[in-house]
């Protein structure tokens, strides 16, 4: 009873810091619209409890990233930009400055489209081509609004150049396009990867359909020339072949919210059954897709992935 209350309280506090990720997140970006000048020391100090969780219950913090139906979706896009990429940072060994570092260039990445009309940030059906020609901006107007923060130190420069490079794959097509640039930065290469993943799975204004996470993982596979053919392997190694937040459907006729993968078979998660083989709703159990029978057959098997949209099921109920 004791573990649970203390699990309990861990997952209050990784959730009390996310959202109070996001709101730092919404007042600073309200600030600048606004022409006021900003301070980096509150936006250190959301990037230094984030990175505290990700060393402590990594896995708790990224799965509420996987919730994509919360409103002002750019707020929480910065913060699940941030905590992805730190976590990837923590994969590769980075040091605690580094990490630090590419977390806070991490949430500042899209502070751009504080500069754009609200019009087109919020439009409700496709952007026309010259709306996009706007949007596109933002990389450019982020990068002149974070040199314009107060003491621009050497991390904010850092923080100006991921703004400025993260629509620039790594084959340096995108935007914007720079001349004299053979390479882009290290810490633009991972937000390029976490911000193209984020966005597809998300259901913006523009993009109301957003993608399963698999799916979004499939197109970047076969858009690979992007992205560094490195950093993109331990991205996918990382959220697993099943992201958390994937609606399954399994060979035993139930359906499931992968709610943990961090398991050495990538491709056989933890999953919370929703439904079950009847199609009636379930009371939740989790089941583990590694288990075997007496044969040393797979007991359960992913046969599909489900658009959970299409079902009406709301991820936050299940994994908040």
């Amino acid at each position: 009873i004791l573990k649970d209350y203390e699990d309990t309280d861990r997952r209050k506090n990784v959730i009390k810091t996310y959202f109070n990720a996001v709101s730092f997140t919404k007042e600073i970006m309200t600030k600048m619209d606004s022409g006021e000048k900003v301070s980096t020391k509150n936006a250190k100090r959301i990037v230094f409890s984030l990175a505290d969780i990700i060393l402590e219950e990594e896995q708790f913090l990224m799965d509420l990233t996987a919730i994509k139906d919360f409103d002002e979706y750019t707020f929480h896009h910065c913060v699940n930009v941030s905590i992805l990429s730190m976590t990837m940072g923590q994969k590769i060994e980075l040091n605690r400055k580094e990490l630090l570092e590419l977390g806070f260039a991490a949430l500042f990445h899209d502070i751009g489209k504080t500069y754009i009309p609200q019009e087109i940030l919020n439009k409700p059906g496709d952007l026309t081509e010259d709306d996009w020609v706007i949007m596109k901006k933002h990389s450019y107007l982020g990068t002149i609004a974070i040199l314009k923060m107060k003491k621009p130190e050497k991390a904010l420069i850092r923080n100006a150049i991921v703004a400025l490079e993260h629509h620039i794959y790594n084959d340096l097509s995108g935007y914007p396009k720079l001349r004299n640039t053979d390479e882009i930065d290290f810490y633009s290469k991972i937000v390029t990867i976490v911000d193209s993943y984020d966005a597809m799975t998300a259901s913006r204004v523009y993009s109301r359909t957003p993608f399963p996470p698999d799916k979004a993982l499939g197109i970047m596979v076969e858009n690979s020339h992007h992205y560094d053919p490195h950093l993109l392997r331990l991205f996918i190694n990382m959220v697993g072949v099943f992201p958390v937040g994937s609606l399954v459907y399994l060979d035993s006729g139930e359906m499931g919210i992968v709610c943990k993968n961090d398991l050495p078979d990538h491709d056989r998660p933890e999953a919370l059954i929703i439904v079950n083989a009847t199609g009636e709703k379930a009371d939740g159990f989790m089941v583990n897709l590694n288990e075997k029978n007496s044969s040393g057959k797979y007991v359960k098997n992913i046969v599909k992935t489900l658009d959970p949209n299409k079902y009406g099921i709301n991820l936050a109920q299940y994994l908040l």
